[in-house]
């Protein structure tokens, strides 16, 4: 009899060949940017004949230790994927994924140790004030509009790839800096705008030093200009210096040795298809892995799996755990397979509970169906995927067709979103969008005003997309004088993923 060891390796070997296209189709197309009103909750869900129960979070944590009553014998009559996702089906869901979430996070998801997050995801330990983001980590505020925002940084708008930064706008690649406008790959900068490539400089414009009262000067009178910034953020560079990296291919890799098709990795040694993988310490063996790391190793085929956990396979949100395969959202558990939304259990198949000498036995022979079937090493089928296609990252990394998606079985959204939209809204035409816009003196300068209206209004962009600009957000923009955003905040954080 092959051992656990034999299948992990054929596993590992199958997982090591996708294609990067491959990869985003199945993978990360588990992962949302869009939230439904599903049961009457904001849920990361829609309402499909794929989920039959969602709850509020916290009903769902009351629960949660009884889930083994749910286990199911396994058959070897069918698909193991066809067993898991009626046990999917029967188990309430948790509208939304937050643990240690504190105020004001309902309507964000994949919260852990935050707060004041909104239609934001991935907001991960003790970040704050956090708006239309993704991939926002480690003690940062004010983030608005951005991806992979990291390690102390506050006062964010329109980035990517900002580490131990603040005041960064309309930025990618922004390491250790402060009030950077419209640049890219800086690190120790502070004071430049329009620049790209530098290290340890100030008062730059264009990558030209200016005495302090000069730029200053021509600060002013760029920043006054508010209609060219669309102009400008369009042509920012979209790649990113790997340094530190050796052998490595892909984009803002740092750090990390022989990497292929990574983007945004940090510390990473030996993986391929990866995107979101980071963590201070060096991180081992990611292969098709989007969004984890913190203490990880020897993960393969998984969707947002975290903190000290090893030897993940074909899963989807897990955490500190290890030796978990074809699971879903499992926190502190070992030696489990096809299971769903278990913490603190160990030796455990479709939810039910077994001692370890059966427990190997039994997974000994579901590896053998597998194999039979072709499903080895596969990642969960499309089928079973309960989110719309095009409301997942997938759709914003790659270019899928219509009839491609649908062809295999994903959902695919056709409606508007109108989430967080009351429906009773006057909607402002982009075109008269300068109406609620002025300046006017204030002090010794002359500042950008938004007239409060905006805040009782919606805005549709040039797509017929509407979206709505929150309090939070009108006061960050008066605070910097910044111009109302002019596009859907979907279209706004879709830029972002311009990785290639």
């Amino acid at each position: 009899m092959q051992t656990l060891q034999s299948w992990k390796e054929k596993i590992q070997e199958k997982r090591k060949n996708t294609s990067f296209r491959e990869y985003v189709k199945q993978i990360v197309s588990w992962f949302p940017v869009v939230f439904h009103k599903t049961q009457g909750y904001m849920s990361r869900y829609p309402q499909t004949e794929r989920i039959w129960d969602v709850s509020a979070n916290k009903d769902f944590a009351v629960i949660r230790d009884g889930l083994l009553d749910y286990g199911k014998e396994y058959s070897a009559q069918e698909s193991i994927f066809v067993q898991l996702h009626d046990l999917m089906k029967e188990i309430p869901l948790s509208a939304t994924i937050s643990q240690m979430a504190w105020e004001n996070t309902d309507y964000a998801d994949t919260v852990v140790g935050s707060s004041h997050a909104y239609v934001s995801a991935a907001v991960i330990n003790e970040c704050s004030w956090v708006y239309y983001s993704y991939v926002v980590f480690d003690y940062c505020k004010d983030v608005f509009d951005s991806l992979r925002v990291g390690s102390y940084s506050e006062d964010v708008y329109n980035s990517s790839g900002i580490l131990k930064s603040s005041k960064i706008f309309y930025s990618r690649f922004i390491n250790n800096s402060s009030n950077i406008r419209f640049s890219a790959n800086l690190t120790g900068c502070h004071e430049c705008i329009a620049c790209s490539n530098l290290e340890n400089m100030s008062y730059c414009i264009k990558n030209k030093q200016y005495a302090k009262e000069e730029y200053q000067a021509e600060k002013k009178r760029i920043l006054e200009h508010k209609g060219s910034f669309e102009k400008i953020i369009a042509s920012l560079p979209t790649t990113s210096t790997n340094y530190g990296s050796e052998n490595v291919q892909g984009n803002h890799i740092i750090n990390s040795t022989n990497v292929q098709n990574g983007y945004y990795a940090n510390r990473l040694e030996n993986g391929r298809n990866v995107i979101c993988v980071w963590w201070e310490d060096q991180e081992k063996n990611f292969y098709d892995m989007f969004d984890a790391g913190v203490h990880s190793s020897d993960m393969y085929a998984n969707e947002w799996s975290w903190v000290y956990s090893n030897n993940i396979y074909c899963s989807s949100q897990v955490e500190r755990s290890s030796n978990i395969f074809h699971s879903y959202y499992l926190v502190n558990c070992s030696y489990c397979f096809a299971c769903v939304w278990l913490q603190n259990r160990q030796y455990c198949i479709l939810n039910k509970q077994y001692e370890k000498e059966e427990w190997e036995e039994k997974v000994h022979e579901i590896f053998v169906e597998m194999e039979q079937r072709w499903e080895l090493g596969s990642f969960f089928p499309a089928s079973m995927n309960p989110f719309y296609f095009n409301d997942t990252w997938a759709s914003l990394i790659e270019e899928f067709e219509k009839d491609e998606i649908v062809s295999e079985w994903y959902l695919r959204r056709n409606e508007e979103i109108k989430v967080d939209i009351p429906q009773w809204m006057e909607i402002v035409e982009l075109e008269n969008l300068s109406q609620y816009e002025w300046r006017e003196e204030i002090g010794w300068e002359k500042k950008r005003v938004i007239n409060p209206e905006i805040l009782k209004k919606v805005i549709r962009d040039q797509k017929g997309n509407v979206f709505r600009v929150i309090k939070q957000e009108y006061d960050f923009l008066m605070k910097y004088s910044l111009p109302l955003p002019r596009k859907h905040w979907l279209e706004r954080v879709k830029n972002h993923f311009r990785m290639k």
